[in-house]
């Protein structure tokens, strides 16, 4: 932090001193922040499920990503409210009773409720089958390999 309190108070203009101070509290806030809640790794994916619930049909739906407490939903046609109870259907899983978390434009988040959860093992072998030949048509048509999945920022 000393650097940046001798940079504000050295003879600069007040529009750069006012933006090393904002630098400095965002700093002190984020760092507060990290300290309380940390984010669950996701698993990025596009699987294809069914989300069904209380007065709904099952409506076919995409999954775009997912941790061991929840998964971020895709949908041109469902959207559901904050709160709502829903059951997923994923391949290879039982059902799993969900709760909406959030809603934006095409897509909503889920807290799953009680139950198993996910087998987020399973969900990546999956992952790396379903894109196995992806993987090998670029290393052999552009000598790229993709990288190993790595860990979502805190």
């Amino acid at each position: 932090m000393a650097d940046i309190d001798d940079f504000a108070s050295s003879e600069r203009p007040e529009w750069l001193k006012a933006l090393a101070r904002r630098a400095s509290v965002s700093s002190e806030a984020a760092a507060g922040q990290g300290a309380q809640q940390q984010r669950a790794p996701r698993v990025r994916t596009l699987i294809k499920a069914v989300i069904g619930g209380e007065g709904r049909t099952g409506e076919d739906v995409i999954v775009r990503n997912v941790s061991p407490g929840g998964m971020c939903i895709a949908s041109r046609t469902l959207q559901p409210s904050t709160g709502e109870m829903l059951r997923v259907s994923l391949p290879g899983q039982a059902d799993l009773q969900a709760q909406v978390r959030w809603v934006g434009k095409g897509e909503f988040g889920v807290l799953l409720t009680g139950g198993s959860g996910l087998d987020l093992d399973r969900i990546q072998s999956s992952n790396r089958q379903r894109n196995a030949g992806f993987a090998a048509a670029l290393e052999r048509l552009l000598g790229v390999r993709p990288q190993e999945p790595r860990p979502s920022a805190v």
